[in-house]
């Protein structure tokens, strides 16, 4: 089955919070929930700061390279869960969408639309392009990712599978966001990682029920990423047949990965999974792109309620955000770069 890719990552339920200097070891019988976590890398150097990172992972990133980049397939990881459908594990929560300290300096343009049904949409500056080097394969990648509201207003959600390969057991370098990404224009500048987080479920089994993802990114000039594009907020434990706004980058046929494109309508629950699925036709490239609940056509904002992680053609299917990937979320929101 061709699987589109997203940015994942996975936190645990922890009193305390530790940043992680070398990739999270997964030991055998780890909780799924709990978190995978490792400071980003830059391809040839043993350099994490800031600077280097910048310096090393922005000389990598040419036009040229990033045209070449590839939309990666999500692991194909048959349904485990003896659940159902998803439920949710606590009461509906929600973290509120934050606006850019200033009226973004691009004209957000109308979205080109596979689906005939939607209503005509504008692009949002908080969703992007994602690009990597996995050193399991050596190939460049892309996928989508979407910039989200904290207390530290650096952090990008986005796919499991499109920050950790479990396939090769090793973590993604080179790791940079574009917001706004249009035909090789990057608008709001590039945003590289500082760390990488995902649960031990995608990290240990690549499990699609735990295919989730933050990333927290240094600051750009001196600018977080939140005041730079704004921020959409999250919403955790709300019913499985919202109205969504799924927007990514597909770049396989018949899409280019040029551009933002999206679809809208009703989620509704994957039976023997903890996942909901979305009937649209956005292809490769698109995973880790945002579903996104009341989204806001004026702001250009919405809650991101799930990302796009998995599906045969035609469907894409997210883990349902529950209290456990409030969680996830709640370990990293507050770490600052």
């Amino acid at each position: 089955m061709r699987t589109r890719t997203l940015f994942a990552g996975i936190t645990a339920a922890l009193t305390a919070v530790t940043v992680l200097t070398a990739p999270a070891p997964a030991l055998a019988g780890t909780d799924p929930a709990s978190r995978a976590s490792s400071v980003a890398r830059a391809a040839g150097t043993s350099g994490t700061d800031a600077a280097t990172i910048q310096k090393t992972v922005g000389a990598y990133w040419t036009a040229e390279r990033m045209a070449r980049a590839i939309p990666v397939d999500a692991p194909d990881v048959p349904v485990k869960s003896e659940k159902p459908a998803p439920v949710p594990t606590g009461p509906v929560s929600t973290v509120a969408p934050a606006q850019p300290s200033k009226k973004p300096g691009v004209n957000a343009g109308r979205n080109a639309r596979p689906d005939a049904s939607a209503a005509a949409i504008n692009a949002s500056p908080t969703v992007g392009k994602v690009f990597y080097h996995n050193p399991g394969d050596g190939s460049d990648y892309v996928c989508s990712g979407s910039a989200v509201n904290s207390a530290s207003k650096n952090v990008v959600s986005t796919a499991g599978h499109c920050v950790y390969d479990p396939d090769n057991d090793n973590w993604m370098d080179n790791w940079v966001f574009v917001p706004y990404y249009d035909h090789g224009s990057r608008p709001y500048d590039t945003w590289y990682a500082a760390q990488l987080t995902t649960f031990n479920g995608w990290f240990d089994d690549g499990d699609h029920d735990w295919d989730v993802a933050f990333v927290n990114v240094w600051r750009t000039a001196g600018t977080r990423l939140v005041d730079r594009v704004g921020g959409n907020g999250l919403a955790f434990n709300l019913a499985d047949d919202v109205y969504v706004t799924v927007i990514g980058y597909p770049a396989e046929d018949p899409f280019d990965g040029e551009w933002q494109y999206y679809c809208q309508g009703n989620i509704y629950p994957r039976w023997f999974s903890d996942q909901v699925g979305f009937d649209c036709l956005l292809t490769a490239g698109a995973s880790g792109g945002p579903f996104l609940y009341d989204y806001d056509n004026s702001s250009l904002l919405g809650y991101v309620n799930g990302v796009v992680s998995n599906g045969p053609p035609e469907t894409s299917y997210s883990p349902y955000f529950d209290t456990d990937v409030q969680n996830l979320y709640n370990l990293v929101a507050s770490y600052t770069t």
